[in-house]
């Protein structure tokens, strides 16, 4: 016998190659157990893996050589704990299975000779007990092979990741970010892959994370990298969850496949708020604070500008009232001004007073508290009109000034100065009469809001900025061209 080769046949060793994970953006302290997932090239002489190697006897008939046995790198050649070798005998073949990590030896049965192995798996809820679990095949290797028998392992599972998108996202701590239902049981076969996949779990990361909000910000990587079974996803929720409590959601479709990063970059983007004629709302999604940002409407001069912050609490609702052009039929405000508030109080006439109304309008009838309203109304033979407001029972007259009308459109300030908001008081009439004269008027749009409700305001052609209700306030005038607008950003979470 040889003194180095077994009766005159090459040992059996392998050389050993691990693909890099293949990168996807998308919508874009731990465990000793978790391993991060394998980024090298190759695995590193600091690594073992397990091997399966079925031979054929030549007829077709095989016998299991090499039973999960632990693969090494010793002397720069990766070979079994014992010696094998080839039979130097072509048609005595031999088939290679090969895993990593060497911990998941009880999942591989393999009580068939000539098989292929397969394994059932759950991925583990918690994601620091989530590994990396790669697979090489190689078979049909002929047996008078000399040279070492390449296996170039596979990444089985996709990878989910998160970071912050180009939009940004509000600055804060994030305490968890979770994703589900997926699927989360499946075989695999190697060589194969996945089948009878099933299951629908929601995973999470908790992991406490303080961000500053930035497009390109890693959130959860590394040892917080999800490892999912590849599957095709339909409206899958993805949720962040701030230290405060409040969340952000999204869903997403579409296909995670094996050996890919997928990259989440979460952005929670700025809303913006063109002129429609009509009040628009924004619900805060989260306790945070915003920025908040108007622009008047053209007038006879260029709308103005206001911006400042704002602390608004998770479900709480603010109305945005965006000024037209030359009050091109927005009831909203008849001087171009867009603003901002707190309570939106819109009142919509009975159907009786609406339409073609002769010789005067009556109405509407509200209840509130004392302070300043404005009424905003569209609809056309308003040019000629006066305006009167009182409560009925018990009578008593309110106020009526900054009467601003065109024949189609009209604002007018109702200034009360008692609480008529209990049901003993009969409520806020508007009349709009016409100097003893009937004329032809059709109402079509009305709206109703306290000045006091109002944080932010964006000058129109005939109107003043402000930013009484923010913090960190700025404005400038004359800037602005065509409708108003608004704009609300969030910039961070407590």
């Amino acid at each position: 016998m040889n003194i180095i080769d077994g009766n005159n046949n090459e040992q059996i060793n392998f050389s050993v190659s691990v693909p890099e994970w293949k990168n996807t953006d998308s919508l874009s302290s731990s465990k000793t157990s978790r391993a991060t997932p394998i980024q090298d090239a190759s695995f590193g002489a600091d690594k073992s893996f397990n091997l399966i190697a079925d031979q054929n006897g030549g007829v077709g008939n095989y016998s299991t050589l090499i039973n999960s046995q632990v693969v090494t790198c010793t002397n720069s050649i990766w070979k079994t704990s014992s010696d094998y070798y080839w039979s130097g005998i072509a048609n005595k073949t031999i088939n290679f299975y090969a895993y990593y990590p060497t911990s998941i030896f009880n999942l591989i049965p393999h009580s068939s000779a000539g098989s292929t192995p397969a394994f059932s798996y759950t991925i583990p809820d918690n994601v620091t007990n989530q590994i990396d679990i790669m697979t090489a095949t190689s078979t049909n290797v002929p047996g008078n092979t000399v040279v070492p028998t390449s296996l170039t392992f596979k990444h089985i599972f996709a990878a989910i990741q998160f970071s912050v998108g180009s939009g940004g996202i509000g600055s804060g701590t994030i305490s968890s970010i979770s994703i589900g239902n997926v699927a989360n049981s499946g075989t695999y076969t190697f060589g194969s892959g996945w089948s009878n996949v099933t299951g629908s779990k929601t995973f999470t990361i908790s992991q406490s994370k303080t961000i500053t909000g930035t497009s390109g910000e890693d959130i959860y990587s590394g040892t917080y990298t999800l490892m999912m079974i590849p599957q095709a996803i339909n409206n899958v929720t993805i949720t962040i969850t701030y230290s405060n409590g409040s969340t952000l959601t999204k869903a997403i479709s579409g296909t995670w496949g094996a050996g890919i990063v997928y990259k989440y970059n979460l952005s929670y983007l700025p809303r913006n708020f063109a002129y429609t004629g009509a009040v628009q709302t924004y619900t805060a999604p989260v306790t945070g604070t915003y920025k908040l940002e108007v622009w008047g409407a053209e007038g006879s001069v260029k709308g103005g500008y206001s911006s400042g912050t704002k602390s608004l609490n998770a479900g709480q609702t603010i109305y945005i009232y965006v000024g037209g052009k030359n009050s091109d039929g927005s009831y909203l405000n008849g001087d171009g001004a867009t603003d901002i508030r707190l309570n939106g109080l819109i009142y919509t006439p009975p159907l009786a007073y609406q339409g073609n109304v002769n010789a005067c309008y009556y109405g509407p009838y509200w209840r509130n508290s004392i302070g300043t309203y404005q009424v905003d109304a569209t609809g056309s033979g308003f040019d000629k009109c006066s305006f009167t407001a009182y409560n009925y029972s018990p009578s008593h007259s309110f106020t009526v000034t900054n009467v601003t009308k065109t024949a189609y459109h009209f604002t007018a300030y109702i200034n009360v100065d008692i609480d008529v908001s209990s049901a003993s008081y009969s409520g806020i009439e508007l009349i709009v009469a016409w100097d003893g004269t009937k004329y032809n008027v059709t109402i079509s749009n009305i709206a109703i809001s306290k000045l006091s409700d109002r944080i932010i305001i964006g000058a129109g052609y005939n109107s003043s900025n402000s930013t009484s209700g923010v913090a960190n306030g700025t404005s400038q005038e004359h800037i602005n061209s065509g409708n108003g607008m608004a704009k609300i950003t969030l910039l961070s979470v407590p």
